[in-house]
């Protein structure tokens, strides 16, 4: 989402911006742990945000904070220079996390106190669902709202070959492949779906990560599920593009305590599938329970079968959800929205500052 604001010609239209990368991480695998280059960077990033406040007067310093861990403490210093300076700061939050980081260490308690207070500073979160994670620290008369949006490409996905009419229903899984997406969440529902002669394919695209292509490959074939199952590793683009057009319903029982809004859902939506997700985060603002999908409870393998079955057993209902979805990610999450919603928030604060 920083590229898409980074690379948006609206927002440059109406504003002069300089661009300063906070990531130090350059893979998943390297996110929260430190080294040397990672010290180094630090180092560059401070004395980059000093010189650019000490050559240009900004009228508003944006900042995609993280909410906790390693990260956290690298934005905050950075954060505490745009404060020394006195700049009006606008902190974007696209995780969640504050309130467990204030349970975990009290002293992140004053750090938090620090960051997200005073009158000059203003937070953006994805949803209002997610307000409960900071509230304790900001009132919501200094909250934006501002849900993401994605690109918009139907020439190419017109283009893309579908699945055989005959062919079982398929289902897709779309993320890093780690234990707290739901990944053996879904693996035990798919075994109940085999127990009840139901057919169908289960396919799972995305990065391996603490989970292992040889330990999923092996609980794969112990459930009995090598005919049903199917992994295929990190897609990209077009390939990845060609799982949502040949699937029916993409499923993303996710259990992670961080996630937040999930741009799978989007993506999923756009190709007009009917989506099964965890009430998480931000996700119940993204599909409508009944309506373009189902919400599921958190690490509830009945509820996720029996939504699974409902589908599954009614393409009509498939059809019907998956126009509603499209619908909904047209009239709500498309990047001009997302854009159009970021112009006016930045507007509005650097006005009214």
């Amino acid at each position: 989402m920083g590229s898409y604001i980074n690379n948006s010609e609206k927002i440059k239209d109406d504003f002069e911006c300089n661009f300063i990368n906070l990531s130090a991480s350059k893979s998943i695998e390297s996110i929260g742990k430190l080294g040397i280059k990672k010290a180094l960077f630090f180092i560059q990033l401070l004395i980059a945000t000093t010189k650019a406040l000490l050559q240009k007067k900004y009228d508003l310093c944006y900042v995609t904070i993280t909410s906790n861990g390693t990260a956290f403490y690298k934005d905050f210093f950075v954060i505490f220079i745009l404060k020394i300076f006195r700049k009006n700061i606008l902190l974007h939050f696209h995780n969640r996390g504050v309130e467990k980081g204030t349970r975990a260490n009290k002293f992140n308690r004053y750090l938090y106190n620090f960051v997200l207070g005073g009158k000059k500073t203003r937070v953006i979160l994805l949803s209002p669902l997610l307000y409960y994670d900071i509230k304790q620290y900001v009132e919501p008369a200094r909250i934006y709202y501002c849900a993401n949006g994605i690109p918009t490409d139907y020439n190419s996905i017109s283009d893309l070959p579908v699945s055989k009419n005959d062919a079982p229903i398929r289902l897709l899984f779309l993320s890093n492949i780690i234990v707290t997406k739901g990944v053996f969440l879904l693996l035990d529902a798919c075994a109940q779906l085999k127990k009840k002669n139901i057919a169908f394919e289960c396919h799972f695209v995305g990065d391996w990560l603490d989970i292992t292509e040889a330990s999923f490959n092996q609980k794969v074939t112990e459930m009995n599920l090598s005919n049903n199952v199917f992994a295929h590793g990190k897609k990209y683009d077009q390939e990845k593009n060609v799982f949502y057009k040949q699937s029916d319903i993409f499923v993303f029982p996710t259990l992670y305590d961080l996630e937040a809004f999930p741009l799978v859902l989007l993506e999923a939506m756009q190709f007009e599938l009917p989506v099964i997700a965890s009430n998480v985060g931000g996700i119940p603002d993204i599909v409508i329970d009944n309506e373009t999908g189902y919400i599921v409870l958190k690490d509830n393998v009945n509820d996720l079968v029996d939504k699974l079955i409902c589908l599954i057993n009614d393409p009509m209902l498939q059809k019907r959800m998956g126009l509603a979805g499209k619908k909904r990610f047209e009239e709500n999450f498309t990047i001009n929205q997302f854009e159009e919603r970021m112009v006016k928030i930045m507007s509005e604060f650097a006005g009214a500052a």
